[in-house]
């Protein structure tokens, strides 16, 4: 349904439940920012492993998991939900350029014994300031744009929502089909005290998946996207997510029109 928001048979409190996962807490910007949890020692480990990187540099793309990654072949031969785990990870933005398991857990890969690999500095479930830690580590744009935000309150001290919540831990960059971002912003905007979006910025959320849909129809279709159209979409991704992150409202309406006609302009061009 054109310019409303989206909802599906998933209730969207549901949703954002599903959609959290497990990452990994980081010292990034200490106690003072984020508390306690990111001082623990697999924050620490953490900011470490990218901090070899160069903060804010991912790693190179095609880098593969190391073949004595004993985190993927364990959970591989797992059933439920530990193997889907595994898959889920591997056709995700962070595992296509080999960022791994103990990157974001902590935890030893090279161990076989399970006590022994999640005995250095593992965390399965990190709260959401370490979360915001762990992606910040190497995300510091975003971080730095999230936290001038509403969504951080400087009162409050802690987040309101974390990084996972919207983008997936495991499926970074390869979100489920039945996930719809306006539907998620919908589970608390326009409920209880919180009044609902302007339009156009729902518009601007929608955009996110009509244009996933388009490029979903065109694969289907057999034809690949130009260089030029990946291009365009992800500068379109960039640009919403300046405002969406630092919950830009009033300098937000002034740009979202020039970014829903360059969405409408790309979903001709690959149509």
């Amino acid at each position: 349904m054109r310019g409303k928001l989206r909802f599906g048979a998933i209730n969207s409190r549901t949703a954002k439940l599903c959609i959290l996962s497990a990452f990994l807490g980081a010292q990034f910007l200490g106690e003072r920012f984020l508390g306690a949890e990111a001082s623990s020692p697999a924050a620490l480990r953490s900011t470490a492993r990218c901090g070899s990187r160069q903060a804010g540099t991912p790693p190179l793309p095609g880098t593969a998991l190391p073949v004595d990654d004993n985190c993927v072949k364990c959970h591989a031969q797992s059933t439920g939900r530990a193997a889907e785990v595994v898959g889920i990870h591997q056709s995700s933005a962070h595992g296509r350029i080999g960022v791994g398991c103990d990157d974001c857990h902590g935890g030893d890969p090279a161990q076989t014994e399970k006590a022994k690999a999640h005995s250095t500095n593992f965390t399965a479930k990190p709260d959401r300031s370490a979360t915001l830690a762990s992606c910040g580590a190497c995300h510091e744009s975003q971080l730095g744009q999230f936290k001038t935000g509403k969504h951080f309150p400087e009162k409050q001290g802690a987040p309101r929502i974390d990084c996972a919540e919207c983008h997936g831990a495991h499926s970074v960059g390869n979100p489920p089909e039945t996930f719809s971002l306006g539907q998620f912003c919908a589970g608390c905007h326009g409920l209880e005290y919180l009044p609902p979006l302007p339009q156009e910025f729902q518009d601007l959320l929608n955009l996110s998946e009509d244009l996933r849909d388009e490029f979903n129809r065109s694969a289907a279709k057999g034809r690949k996207p130009s260089d030029d159209a990946i291009k365009q979409r992800k500068e379109i991704r960039r640009l919403t997510a300046e405002i969406i992150h630092p919950t830009d409202l009033r300098g937000g309406l002034t740009r979202i029109p020039q970014i829903l006609s360059q969405g409408e302009k790309l979903k001709q061009q690959i149509r």
